[in-house]
């Protein structure tokens, strides 16, 4: 593919009134005067474009890496911005189609001062771009075109940020439209799509009409009062003086904020770029918002012929300028208009023109040549010029200043957001911080305010400070160079292993908060807070932040400030007292203690890492959620929940062996069961719990007052563990037998015998706080119950009552268990046992010969009950290790319920069915239904 050089001209255009071309044009002699849309030469290249375009620390071991507290640059791609090409229109071409959003057209009738407009967006990209040579989309795809395949075309400077409108502002080749409509485009595009950033490769000179002039001054104050940036080029006709459209903010220093003129540089970067006396305009008395770009730029692809070409002119160095502006939009979009403006300006390499190097700009160059790369990177300096201070207000999130910053202005950091400055800035004014964070990881020379709302932070260097907020060290070790002055309303927050160093009078007031944030272990003992050359005053409060860690005292001597830190109880950290805490507050401590020891011997180990981490929890429900995990509370209630819910199956149990014997037939049997229970223990997890078995069973009458059986049940348990954030899943099989004595009219005496065998699987989250993770862990269960009961029933008529007593026994054994996760602890084989006694009475009445519907009540207490001591040992340290007694829950219940037992005409079937509840617990429910096929 073949690159020619295009170089733009003017396309003679016939109306009353006078040329306008890309970037600047002629002079204009008649009004009114208008724009005409701009054009590149189609011809062989040989053109000219004339209408353009430390101390000591009790430090455990811990070694201070000041890279640890290095700042990152955010990726802000994501950070899309929006740019306006006021020009001939835009093609969304196979380049651009990624970065069009729109493309309208805005016809003004100057006469009557309406504008019509119309949206081209899916219109053909002949009608988008009415320029035969298509100069507003070459002017989109310096900014924003990505070519495919191996080509030598240059993407665009900004393609990966940029989303485009295009505006043309005439409909023919033939009609001029007026630079007017081209800055009332700029503001409805402003009002309605929110686009802030405009490029404008083109312009004209209006000595003669200073009305028209004065129109678009009031255009321009309206733009960059409405946070708009709009970016001018100053002409290719050679000449001294920019374009108006570049000098409007002349006609009104309002204007200034919101306003750029580009001129073009050759390839040397030292010179304007001439052709036969032609060439870019210099910036002229436009210098104060002006600065250079290349004068050529590619190659590129023509969008009108499909070959390589260089493009030229102010036209081309006016969005470069702008790709820059979005560049820095994307990476900070909290700057004003103003702002991205001076980013730009500031890093602007200046150009000696033989006025002098001791100059912000000069009347040739401006500020100088464009430079990318550093504006993306922040403001070059902050100056007076454009106001007393540079008010960096970050809304959100994080920003980087990374330039070395000078100038004799000030900074004043306000919004939420971090501002980092990493760079080694020697600016003059002040530093105010009024809102929060101003992270300094290189150095400053600036004295620092801090007022209450503002945080200053850092492992760099920084001037006098004045706290009158927070300063920290969380983000590394501060040094100040000066006198620090902290008020009584002011806070130092203190991270251990990070001291703050004070080159001059340390006066402390206020509170020294102390935390653990850095990942490190912190030990017991005294730990350097501040190293000054002279302290005076004390802190008014002490508090520590980690609710493992506690301050003893605050220790001053020597021109030192230290303090006396110790490991708080864990038992008492969290928001929960005895039961779990006391348990797992037990082995916390020892492993916190045999931490201590291995840092002290200049270990690094795996538990040093898992108690530094354990000391970053601020919160008591921090402190909570290590307690609950290290406490393996629910391996330790497993045994007592299936204890208890085995004993409520007892229950179930005994109402189904009633029923399936009443009609006093031989058969086989199916039935289902459902339950819910809940079981709680003051300190511990509350336990809720589903239970599914199904069960099929045989009995056979071995004489008439004897029937004997035997029963297999699927059983299923799901419980979830509140505090301990953990769930568990029991499968189990069970083998019963069952048998009934009658004795007419004295008594009967049923009992039954059950023992079952199956697993548990546990899934929690176990945490240390720095790190949360998912824990499994699966082991081998049985189960061993046994139920008498002895019984009267009293008929008379249709009704009967029948009041019983029982004794049941019901013994759960689980395995040992070891955790997934490091995190997790290992657990010794557990062993829960209890005997309990029953007294009820059921009632029954016959409502017809084949249905009887009842109800029953009972009342159960387990008069002895032993629960197994549980041997927890950490997985993090398994030498580590304690035992504590397993919570105890409910001992007794009092169930009521209701029944049916329906036997088919041919009593062959029987059908029958019971749902009871917990007076004692409304959280306890069951219901069986079940169905007998006598033989």
């Amino acid at each position: 593919m073949k690159t020619q050089v295009f170089l733009p001209s003017a396309l003679a255009l016939a109306v009353s009134v006078a040329l306008v071309g890309c970037g600047g044009g002629g002079s204009v002699e008649k009004a009114p005067n208008v724009t005409v849309p701009p054009v590149v030469n189609p011809g062989d290249g040989n053109g000219s474009d004339n209408n353009g375009g430390n101390g000591s620390d009790n430090n455990g071991g811990v070694t201070y890496n000041p890279a640890d507290y290095d700042v990152a640059t955010p990726d802000t791609s994501a950070n899309k911005v929006k740019i306006g090409v006021l020009d001939s229109g835009v093609e969304n071409n196979a380049h651009l189609a990624h970065s069009v959003e729109s493309v309208l057209r805005y016809i003004e009738d100057y006469q009557s001062g309406t504008l019509t407009i119309t949206d081209l967006t899916n219109a053909g990209i002949d009608v988008q771009d009415i320029d035969p040579n298509k100069h507003g989309t070459m002017v989109a795809q310096i900014i924003a075109a990505k070519y495919a395949g191996n080509t030598p075309a240059k993407d665009g400077l900004a393609s990966d940020i940029a989303k485009l409108y295009g505006v043309t502002v005439t409909d023919n080749a033939n009609v001029f439209g007026t630079t007017s409509a081209f800055y009332q485009a700029a503001l409805d595009l402003n009002e309605k799509h929110g686009v802030k950033l405009f490029n404008g490769s083109f312009g004209g000179h209006y000595k003669d009409n200073p009305s028209f002039t004065a129109k678009l001054t009031q255009y321009a104050v309206q733009l960059a009062n409405g946070g708009s940036l709009v970016v001018m080029a100053t002409g290719n006709d050679g000449l001294s003086q920019p374009s108006t459209e570049s000098l409007l903010p002349k006609g009104d220093a309002a204007a200034e904020k919101g306003w750029l003129a580009v001129t073009g540089v050759d390839a040397t970067g030292k010179a304007l770029y001439r052709d036969n006396g032609l060439g870019a305009n210099a910036c002229g008395e436009a210098a104060r918002w002006c600065l250079a770009g290349d004068y050529v730029v590619g190659p590129i692809v023509s969008p009108s012929k499909g070959n390589l070409v260089m493009f030229a002119g102010t036209s081309a160095a006016t969005p470069q300028v702008t790709s820059a502006a979005a560049l820095v939009w994307s990476a900070f979009p909290w700057m004003t208009n103003d702002q991205v403006r001076q980013t730009l300006l500031t890093n602007a390499d200046y150009i000696n023109d033989g006025s002098g190097l001791n100059k912000l700009y000069n009347e040739t160059f401006g500020w100088g040549k464009l430079d990318i790369d550093g504006s993306k990177l922040g403001p070059q300096s902050f100056l007076s010029i454009f106001g007393e201070n540079f008010d960096a207000n970050v809304t959100s999130n994080l920003s980087v200043f990374a330039n070395d910053i000078n100038g004799d202005a000030g900074l004043v950091k306000s919004g939420l957001g971090t501002l980092a400055l990493t760079g080694d800035s020697t600016y003059l004014g002040s530093t105010v911080i009024n809102n929060g964070k101003l992270q300094v990881t290189g150095s400053i020379k600036s004295d620092v305010e801090v007022n209450p709302q503002g945080v200053l932070s850092g492992k760099g260097i920084v001037g006098a400070v004045a706290n009158n907020g927070t300063v920290s060290t969380l983000d590394g070790r501060l040094t100040v160079n000066g006198d620090y002055v902290q008020a009584a309303n002011a806070k130092l927050q203190y991270s251990l292993h990070n001291h703050l160093t004070v080159n001059g009078e340390a006066v402390l007031d206020g509170a020294l908060e102390v935390s653990a944030k850095n990942r490190e272990l912190v030990t017991k003992g005294e730990h350097l807070v501040v190293d000054a050359t002279t302290v005076a005053g004390s802190f008014n409060s002490t508090t520590s932040t980690s609710a493992f860690l506690s301050v003893k005292d605050t220790i001053i001597a020597d021109n030192q400030v230290k303090v006396d830190v110790d490991f708080a109880n864990a038992a008492t950290s969290g928001t929960k007292f005895g039961g779990i805490s006391d348990a797992s507050g037990l082995l916390t401590n020892k492993l916190m203690d045999k931490a201590n020891e291995q840092a002290l011997n200049g270990q690094s180990t795996a538990l040093t890492s898992y108690v530094a981490g354990l000391q970053q929890a601020s919160t008591q429900a921090q402190a909570q959620a290590v307690l609950n995990s290290n406490s393996g509370a629910l391996f330790a209630e497993t045994p007592s929940v299936l204890l208890r819910n085995d004993s409520l199956v007892n229950a179930q149990i005994a109402q189904r062996t009633r029923q399936v014997t009443k009609q006093g037939q031989s058969g086989l049997w199916v039935s289902a069961g459902y339950m819910e229970t809940a079981n709680d223990a003051k300190g511990w997890d509350k336990v809720d719990s589903e239970i599914f078995s199904t069960t099929i069973g045989a009995d056979v009458n071995v004489s008439e007052n004897v029937a004997v059986g035997a029963f297999v049940t699927d059983y299923k348990e799901d419980s979830g563990f509140d505090a301990s954030n953990g769930s568990s899943e029991t499968e189990m099989l069970s083998f019963g037998l069952y048998g009934k004595f009658t004795n007419p009219d004295l008594y009967y005496v049923t009992a039954t015998a059950q023992y079952g065998l199956g697993d548990t699987k546990f899934t929690r989250q176990v945490t240390n706080i720095a790190d949360t993770e998912t824990s499994t862990a699966e082991t081998d269960l049985d189960k061993f119950g046994v139920y008498a009961e002895l019984g009267q029933e009293i008929a008379k008529g249709k009704a009967a009552l029948t009041p019983y007593v029982g004794v049941s026994h019901n013994q759960v054994s689980m395995d040992a268990l070891k955790e997934t996760s490091d995190l997790g602890v290992s657990v010794d084989d557990l062993t829960a046992k209890e005997t309990k006694a029953h007294v009820g009475f059921r009632a029954d009445y016959k409502l017809t010969s084949d249905l009887n519907v009842g109800g029953y009540t009972e009342y159960a207490y387990a008069f002895d009950r032993k629960l197994p001591t549980v041997y927890l040992a950490s997985n993090v340290s398994s030498d580590v290790a304690v035992g504590y007694q397993a919570p105890s829950f409910e001992k007794d219940f009092l169930m009521y319920g209701l029944s049916f037992n329906y036997q088919t005409a041919g009593q062959n079937w029987n059908l029958f069915g019971d749902v009871a509840g917990n007076a004692m617990n409304a959280d306890d429910f069951q219901v069986q239904l079940g169905l007998k096929y006598a033989f």
